[in-house]
């Protein structure tokens, strides 16, 4: 037993890590030999236990990692993260500089509006409030709302990736998904467009399997919403398709990239004084 001197003596720790560590020049992570772990888990088993910080029980939010880290790798050269990237790796910048251009681009406008939706389903279902209220809210603030919505998707050419990602969750309870559902359906009698979008979809299947399958309650939940848990499973995904825009750039050799000035809209300013 060791005395109180030494117990006094101790000096406190400058770093806490829960997740990984190295134990006499073996890898570990949440407690196991890392390369016995990373050779038996898939990818998605890995990412999920690490940002849960213990193992994952359900093969199910497994599976829904796994089809959400594959179906939000890309969506062209177009959207505003892909654009940034390649603007910065045609500017001769590195790989990491153009990937944090891209990534610096995500937020509630760009695959940062997971997180949103989620908070909006968890608390709406918590406190009892009425898809009819929610809609009814946002309405009167003139706001979005998260995970609702897209330019390209509509009632008639509705996003395959949600109907893909639905069906992780039909057989089992699946409130969250319910209430999404129920919301799209008063914005969508609105306007066809408003339809929910796979950031709303992917909130509400991971809630309901976080909840149903994960048994988190709801301080748990709140904490991964405060921590925007949500919204990793896009900025994971999405820097491989990034990285890939980047290589493409590249390999191409593209010149330094400059916008045509018929493509800008030049306003006349009043004279500086």
């Amino acid at each position: 037993m060791k005395q109180a001197s030494e117990l006094n003596d101790r000096k406190p720790s400058l770093l806490t890590s829960t997740i990984s560590g190295d134990v006499n020049g073996i890898a570990t992570i949440l407690g196991s030999d890392l390369t016995t772990t990373a050779s038996t888990q898939s990818l998605a088993w890995l990412a999920g236990s690490l940002w849960l910080g213990r193992p994952l029980k359900s093969a199910r939010l497994e599976k829904a990692l796994d089809l959400t880290l594959r179906l939000l790798v890309d969506h062209g050269p177009y959207v505003s993260g892909a654009v940034n990237t390649i603007i910065t790796a045609r500017a001769g910048k590195d790989l990491v500089s153009s990937l944090v251009s891209g990534l610096l681009t995500i937020g509630p406008r760009f695959g940062g509006a997971i997180n949103g939706a989620a908070s909006v389903w968890f608390h709406s279902v918590e406190a009892g409030t009425s898809p009819v209220d929610v809609v009814e809210d946002y309405a009167k603030r003139k706001a979005y709302i998260p995970g609702i919505g897209h330019r390209k998707y509509s009632v008639t050419l509705p996003d395959p990736r949600v109907e893909i990602l639905t069906k992780v969750v039909e057989d089992i309870a699946h409130p969250y998904l319910d209430f999404a559902r129920q919301v799209s359906s008063q914005t969508t009698a609105k306007k066809p467009n408003l339809i929910l979008n796979v950031d709303g979809c992917i909130a509400a299947v991971l809630l309901d399997l976080l909840s149903e399958e994960e048994h988190l309650g709801s301080a748990e939940i709140s904490g991964l919403l405060e921590t925007e848990f949500f919204n990793a499973v896009f900025v994971l995904s999405r820097s491989v398709g990034f990285i890939a825009h980047y290589l493409d750039q590249k390999r191409l050799g593209e010149p330094l990239f400059r916008l045509p000035e018929n493509e800008v809209l030049t306003v006349s300013s009043p004279p500086l004084v």
